[in-house]
């Protein structure tokens, strides 16, 4: 169940060809921030105007169940915007996407860190620990011997926090 409709995307009538799959955009959005709210919230969440099973109102009230939808929207359009001009050069098109798309990150990591609240969503049973759970990955080098070669072949100092590892080489002993 999607948190928008692929006619709530923000694109207007940019041409998207005819083997891209709008739905599929609009998709990934929603288990995009199913992953991101799913560490405190059950995913995924209801947006209807009425629980189904119950025929009651919706716990979540409007007014956040259309903050969820506007993430979703932004999510979809700016990854859909970036995948269709990803072929062209049209910076400005590429600019709007990377807005959107960084403006729903913000939105969900808010959430997921607790500096926004759904209400009415139920939490998860396990509230002790809610700090995001997946892979961490790092592709830093403690001993980098970038900054040792280009002293080395320029002759500058390397940056004062990086330490230079690589030692000079006897160049007349060759």
């Amino acid at each position: 169940m999607a948190y928008s409709e692929v006619g709530d995307l923000l694109i207007g009538d940019m041409p998207v060809g005819v083997l891209t799959s709008k739905q599929k955009f609009v998709d990934d959005a929603t288990n995009e921030i199913d992953s991101y709210i799913g560490v405190r919230y059950v995913t995924p969440l209801s947006l209807a105007d009425t629980d189904p099973s119950t025929g009651w109102p919706n716990a979540i009230p409007r007014h956040v169940r259309l903050h969820i939808s506007r993430i979703n929207n932004h999510l979809a359009s700016g990854r859909l915007i970036l995948a269709v001009a990803a072929g062209g050069e049209d910076q400005q098109v590429q600019a709007y996407g990377r807005s959107l798309i960084e403006e729903a990150i913000l939105a969900l990591m808010a959430i997921r860190d607790g500096k926004y609240d759904i209400e009415g969503a139920e939490p998860q049973p396990s509230t002790e620990d809610t700090r995001p759970r997946g892979p961490v990955i790092a592709q830093a080098d403690s001993e980098s011997l970038v900054e040792g070669f280009y002293e080395f072949t320029t002759g500058r100092q390397p940056h004062q926090s990086l330490p230079n590892r690589l030692a000079p080489y006897d160049v007349d002993g060759i």
